[in-house]
């Protein structure tokens, strides 16, 4: 899978705004250099812009990922692993309300809680 931090168009772009904005400014045209300058911005906004959807793409992806592994078994969910095991159990209402995947812990006589949402959770055995 392509690493989503690498910009190497955008940068190639970049560079060639730098050659053409030191040309312009060697023949001192203000209202041109001015123009490049701005184009340049343009760029960065949009590289900003780029790198940020592409951290939200890869986010959703890992969710998807993570989504087809859970198996839902009563208030809990259960990543299955390879080999037919399992991890977890994990927080049923993190997962479905923010996709997190939490883990719940062991707090009393067979009750387990979220550290996070602090819901409570009964484990049927």
């Amino acid at each position: 899978m392509n690493d989503p931090t690498k910009h190497s168009t955008d940068s190639g772009a970049l560079e060639h705004v730098k050659e053409i904005a030191a040309l312009v400014k060697k023949y001192e045209d203000q209202d041109l250099y001015q123009r490049i300058v701005d184009l340049r911005d343009e760029i960065f906004a949009l590289r900003e812009e780029n790198l940020s959807l592409k951290e939200t793409l890869k986010q959703m992806q890992d969710a998807a990922d993570i989504s087809d592994d859970l198996v839902r078994e009563g208030n809990f969910y259960y990543r299955k692993l390879a080999g037919g095991s399992k991890a977890g159990p994990y927080c049923l209402a993190c997962w479905d309300g923010d996709r997190k995947l939490v883990s719940v812990q062991l707090y009393r006589y067979g009750q387990y809680q979220c550290g996070r949402c602090q819901t409570d959770k009964f484990k049927k055995d």
